[in-house]
């Protein structure tokens, strides 16, 4: 596909998450802008410990490499009889280096990467209620700890990072408003709300035609609210994995099917 005719393609995961395939992409012709929306940074706060029976649950990569931090990636220093929780299989992985993979609980194959499948998981290993860890940033979901507690368990949320807002500049603000049609990969709600007020300070519109990659149906929705009873406005989304080799392809093929729509 030649670029020139390609839409933009604008990656938006924090700073050293998208550069590979950012590459892949422009190696396949494509346009592809790298512009985080969020920054993280971690907190100087406890990190609690584990006990046999406990679960601790990582909501994130960025949760796992702030519980861990510069520690060495060898799985015999986690306590034996405990339990580690995954989101997704992208942060499954990263828990690899530092829990041994029988004690990784993460949602099944085919299930979308949130909390209620990796709750899921959790009945179904019928684990005794215990204590409980969520390990996440400093906003998130206490669905998971609300479904926890109701099961038995002792369930605290500790606040191991934050991420904050990227202030785009106008360059980059027209990238995605100005491009007419284009291909969006947002990864989080709090990305949204960044994204929306850069666009908003910028006094510049979503594009006409927008297609979103995204992982989970929630954000969807919330762009969706956006779009509706907009004449002139259309927007498509693509649920995705969260591995690499998942989002390349759902971005390379909303590419293509954007580039036949307009």
């Amino acid at each position: 596909m030649d670029a020139a005719g390609a839409p933009r393609i604008v990656l938006t995961r924090p700073a050293g998450r998208n550069e590979s395939l950012a590459r892949a992409l422009r190696e396949e012709g494509l346009q592809a802008l790298v512009a985080p929306a969020l920054r993280i940074e971690t907190l100087d706060a406890p990190r609690p410990s584990a006990r046999p029976g406990d679960l601790l649950v990582f909501v994130s990569g960025q949760a796992v490499a702030a519980y861990f931090g510069g520690s060495s990636t060898d799985t015999a220093g986690w306590p034996p009889g405990a339990w580690a929780g995954a989101v997704g299989p992208a942060t499954g992985r990263a828990l690899e280096a530092h829990v041994p993979p029988g004690r990784i609980l993460m949602p099944a194959a085919g299930r979308p990467p949130d909390s209620e499948a990796l709750l899921a998981a959790i009945d179904e290993r019928r684990l005794p209620p215990a204590r409980a860890h969520i390990l996440r940033a400093t906003r998130g979901r206490d669905w998971l700890a609300a479904q926890l507690l109701e099961r038995g368990w002792q369930a605290d949320c500790h606040a191991l990072y934050r991420r904050l807002p990227c202030d785009w500049d106008r360059q980059t603000c027209l990238a995605l408003s100005g491009a007419g049609a284009a291909v969006l990969l947002l990864t989080s709600a709090e990305a949204l709300a960044a994204i929306e007020s850069s666009l908003l300070r910028q006094d510049l519109p979503w594009p006409a035609a927008l297609h979103v990659v995204t992982l989970h149906e929630r954000i969807a929705r919330r762009l969706q609210c956006r779009y509706a009873g907009q004449p002139g406005k259309v927007l498509h989304v693509t649920l995705s994995s969260p591995d690499e080799a998942a989002l390349f392809q759902a971005i390379v093929a909303a590419t293509r099917q954007l580039s036949r729509r307009t």
